[in-house]
C-alpha cells in the first residue's frame, strides 16, 4: 500500500510541476500577445489620421508652352496620385437652395504634382530624378526618372 501511495503522490508531484510550467508559458504568451495587440492598436490609430489609397501611379506633364529651342525655359509636372478606384472624391454644383445642392456631377479625379523646371543649353539635355515614396506601413516605391530633352535646330 505504501508503494502504491509514493507512486500517486509522485505522479501527483510530477503533474503539478508540468501543470505549473504550463501555467507560466500560458501567462508568458498572453503578455506576448496583449505586447502586440497595444502596438496594432498604435498603429490603426495612426492609421486613421491618414489618407489611405489603393493604389497609386506616376505622371509626368510636359508644359504646353515649352518650345524645345535652345536657350529656352523648359517645365513639366510629375505627379504622384493615391487613389481609390472605386472612390470619387468631388462633387461639383451650381448652387445651393435650403441645404440642396442644385446641378450636382461628380468630376473626375484631378492630380496635384510636383512642377519642374530647367534651361535647355545643350543640344541634348538629360534630366535626373529619383522618385522616393515612403510609406510606414504601406507599400514603397522607389525609382529612377531619366529623360532627355533634344532642343531644335
Amino acid at each position: 500500500m505504501n508503494k502504491l501511495l509514493k507512486i500517486v503522490f509522485v505522479a501527483l508531484a510530477f503533474y503539478s510541476c508540468t501543470d505549473a510550467n504550463q501555467t507560466e508559458n500560458t501567462i508568458a504568451q498572453l503578455e506576448i500577445l496583449r505586447a502586440e495587440n497595444d502596438s496594432l492598436r498604435d498603429i490603426i490609430a495612426d492609421v486613421n489620421t491618414k489618407f489611405v489609397f489603393d493604389s497609386i501611379s506616376f505622371r509626368e506633364i510636359y508644359g504646353k508652352d515649352n518650345r524645345n529651342e535652345l536657350n529656352t525655359d523648359f517645365e513639366m509636372e510629375l505627379l504622384v496620385v493615391g487613389y481609390n478606384p472605386n472612390k470619387s472624391y468631388f462633387v461639383k454644383y451650381d448652387s445651393i437652395v435650403n441645404g440642396q445642392k442644385f446641378n450636382s456631377d461628380t468630376l473626375l479625379q484631378r492630380n496635384g504634382g510636383f512642377k519642374y523646371s530647367t534651361k535647355l543649353d545643350e543640344k541634348e539635355n538629360e534630366i535626373f530624378i529619383e522618385m522616393d515614396i515612403d510609406n510606414e506601413y504601406g507599400q514603397e516605391r522607389k525609382a529612377l526618372l531619366y529623360d532627355v530633352i533634344r532642343t531644335k535646330n
